[in-house]
This record gives C-alpha cells, sequence and structure tokens, in this order.
C-alpha cells in the first residue's frame, strides 16, 4: 500500500474529528437504519441512560478499528472475548457488532477527499479481516446465534 497503516488511519480519524466532530449520533442513527431490531437491545441494556451507552458503543466501535490497525493481536484479544460474552449474556449477535463497525466507516468514508484511496483501501481491508475474525468467533459461542452470513460493507464509491 505504500503508505504506514497507522498513518493513514490517524490521518483519516483525524480528518473525522476535525470535519465532524462527536460522531456517536451520526455512527448510532446509521446503525439503527441499518439494525433496527437492535434498538430494543440498546434501550434494555441502557438502564435509563440509552443515550450514553449508544454513545460508548460507538466510540468504542471507532477506538477498536483504530486498534485493529495499531495492535491487531491485542484488538483480537479484547474483541474475541467481548464478542462472545456479549453474544452470549446479553443476547448481541455478531450482526449488530459488525454493523455498527459499517455504520463507523460509512460515517468515516464520508469525509474522505476525492485523493484518499489509499486510506479508503486500507480501511476495507481492516473491515473484511474483522468481519472474517467476528465470523470465526461462532464457534465458541455457548449461545448459537442464527448463523447466517455476516452482512458485507456497503460501500458507495
Amino acid at each position: 500500500m505504500g503508505e504506514d497503516r497507522i498513518y493513514l488511519a490517524t490521518r483519516s480519524l483525524t480528518r473525522l474529528a476535525e470535519q465532524r466532530g462527536d460522531v456517536a449520533g451520526q455512527v448510532i442513527n446509521r446503525f439503527y437504519r441499518d439494525h433496527p431490531d437492535a434498538r430494543s437491545s440498546f434501550e434494555h441494556h441502557g438502564l435509563g441512560q440509552t443515550r450514553d451507552l449508544e454513545g460508548r458503543m460507538a466510540t468504542e466501535s471507532i477506538f477498536m478499528l483504530l486498534q485493529w490497525v495499531e495492535d491487531p493481536a491485542a484488538a483480537r484479544i479484547d474483541q474475541g472475548t467481548t464478542i462472545v460474552h456479549h453474544n452470549d449474556t446479553l443476547q448481541v449477535p455478531p450482526r449488530w457488532y459488525l454493523g455498527l463497525v459499517d455504520a463507523a466507516l460509512a460515517v468515516l468514508f464520508e469525509t474522505f477527499p476525492p485523493d484518499a484511496s489509499n486510506e479508503h483501501a486500507m480501511w476495507l481491508e481492516v473491515r473484511a479481516d474483522y468481519a472474517a475474525f467476528v465470523d470465526s468467533l461462532r464457534g465458541d459461542f455457548l449461545r448459537p446465534d442464527d448463523s447466517s452470513p455476516l452482512p458485507t460493507f456497503f460501500d458507495p464509491a
């Protein structure tokens, strides 16, 4: 790819922050548009603080993407336990996990200038790697999910 992945990620996320500020609401709105069935889970698990939970989860998704670039091994360890726990105890299926990441990426991609093809390609690689990892965890679930294929990322570019 030529440019360092950490440099590309930092450039992308800095641009996102400069152009959009706090994007948690934008990420959650896009996520609910694509996964309306997840809203009731956030309301249930938010314990009266749904907006706070939504904001934390949107922020965690963006942080996880950065961590996946900076330290993929640590991100896999963290996500491996988190995704299995959420599936088994909170009934949060892997498609919602991936959907929140996809929503964060979609908002991020809206800020790319035409000359950001290296950033775009790098994030698509991260997304593909993350999706394959999420899919690989399904065998570790105590509470089986529906086993349907995880959604592909819609890339409008």
